[in-house]
């Protein structure tokens, strides 16, 4: 084989390699479940808010940007953050969904949506991915 076809060859190889490896890299790192029975993520089907927000404020150690994020209505102005701490559970005992945002107030790519009924946890929704769709 002659030099130029192996630079041709490495040429085109190596971005498409590139490109394949971060392709599966996003799809290896995707998630989105449900869990609606059993444990997930440190948390419990049929807990109290109480102990959910206690769950919550243990996940700030492996998430110190963590924030609970209510969405009250379609308004811009009808939606709200809070830290996960015990001490916001006034605030957040009237809503029966908490999304549970990992990175921060504004990244909404890696979080866990927890549903209550009742007082108690229902539903475990986790959804991460590291990549923006147009």
């Amino acid at each position: 084989m002659k030099l130029w076809h192996k630079f041709l060859l490495a040429a085109v190889l190596t971005p498409a390699l590139v490109l394949g490896g971060y392709a599966a890299y996003l799809a290896a790192t995707y998630i989105n479940e449900t869990v609606v029975s059993g444990s997930a993520y440190g948390f419990s089907v049929g807990s109290s808010k109480q102990h959910v927000i206690e769950q919550a404020s243990a996940l700030r150690e492996a998430h110190p940007n963590a924030v609970i994020y209510i969405d009250l209505g379609p308004r811009a102005g009808d939606r709200f953050t809070v830290a996960p701490t015990t001490d916001q559970i006034d605030r957040l005992r009237p809503h029966d969904q908490w999304s549970l945002q990992l990175d921060g107030p504004t990244e909404f790519f890696n979080t866990i949506r927890l549903t209550f009924q009742d007082g108690r946890l229902v539903e475990i929704h986790r959804h991460r991915k590291n990549f923006e769709l147009p």
